[in-house]
């Protein structure tokens, strides 16, 4: 196992770890300016996402347009227990402290929702892929979609009959007691999480396995390869890691769980992928490294009209570079190419 973490490619996880604990460290000293806290946290989700897809679509090959339904988990359980479950609890901390609730509660309440979306995730994740991970191609992709709607409306289903509102889920003010240092260090280990799991699968024995799926699925069953269990097992992490997520946005926007099932999710994290290049660690990190800041400075100058300038300029770049910035990186510096695994 500790072989996997010696090879060159790890470099660029561990620099990354480096510079956005720079970055924390810069905020929490009050050096760095609160936009540069702000664009860390962002940049470190979309990163994170864009690991995430990459287990189940760069290493296997299989794209999926419901992954969304696991931030929608992610935030769902956030929001069941800061705003449902234990409102009741949390008001009664408040009280007791001045009407602010302490830092350590949401820091507990934090990690109980990291669990909980976990569960939910891997849950949801196992039973799904059981089913939609014996089609492949455009089917899959299909019923990936349905079941970002099938789960959606359980939800929406369950709040309505429940709950009896979908405000009822809404976070509310659970950053009492918690500066956004406080937030960005609660991304940092979601982070450092992700990118170190998404790392060793693609250097693992698993990681190889899938990319012998995504080359030639029918070649690997013949070779001796169980493909559906290593799609099985990829689906459910990349699913675990992008519940994570959702649970981090939750926490950093309180914004009603159920928008966070949102399709753009999916495609965002497709692209991040695409544009960095299929098959390879490196590539959905590449990929957000672009995505970002032309969202950003798109929403800036264009206002409403961002995305539709995003989206001209992913598919100038997907239709004139299909083999990605990393692709490209390889074939013009080869040097490069254990770098860029």
């Amino acid at each position: 196992m500790l072989e996997a973490f010696k090879k060159p490619s790890f470099y660029i996880a561990l620099i990354l770890i480096i510079v956005f604990g720079i970055i924390g460290g810069l905020g929490q000293a009050n050096i760095g300016s609160a936009q540069l806290v702000a664009n860390g946290m962002d940049l470190m989700m979309w990163i994170g996402l864009g690991l995430a897809m990459a287990v189940i679509m760069s290493y296997a090959g299989y794209v999926s347009f419901g992954h969304s339904v696991f931030i929608g988990l992610g935030s769902f359980a956030s929001a069941y227990l800061i705003a449902y479950k234990y409102s009741d609890y949390l008001i009664k901390v408040k009280m007791a402290h001045g009407g602010v609730l302490p830092a350590g509660t949401t820091i507990k309440f934090f990690i109980m929702a990291l669990l909980l979306a976990s569960v939910f995730a891997v849950v949801t994740a196992a039973l799904v892929g059981y089913a939609v991970l014996r089609l492949r191609g455009a089917f899959f992709a299909i019923a990936t979609i349905g079941l970002n709607y099938v789960v959606l409306y359980l939800v929406i289903f369950y709040l309505n009959n429940y709950i009896h509102s979908l405000e009822g889920l809404e976070l509310g003010n659970p950053s009492m007691g918690l500066t956004n240092i406080n937030f960005y260090w609660m991304h940092y280990v979601i982070f450092i999480i992700t990118i170190l799991v998404a790392y060793y699968v693609r250097v693992s024995k698993i990681g190889y396995g899938l990319a012998a799926i995504r080359e030639d699925e029918d070649a690997a069953e013949i070779a001796g390869v169980d493909t559906f269990k290593y799609k099985l097992i990829a689906f459910i992490i990349a699913g675990w890691l992008a519940s994570l997520w959702g649970v981090a946005k939750e926490f950093r926007g309180s914004f009603v769980a159920t928008d966070d099932f949102n399709l753009l999710y999916s495609v965002i994290m497709i692209l991040e992928n695409a544009i960095g290049g299929i098959g390879s660690f490196t590539g959905p990190i590449i990929g957000s490294f672009v995505y970002y800041p032309l969202k950003w400075y798109t929403q800036t100058i264009a206002g409403v009209f961002a995305l539709v300038i995003l989206g001209i300029l992913i598919i100038l770049v997907v239709t004139f570079t299909p083999e990605g910035v990393v692709g490209i990186l390889r074939r013009k510096y080869p040097r490069l190419r254990k770098y860029l695994e």
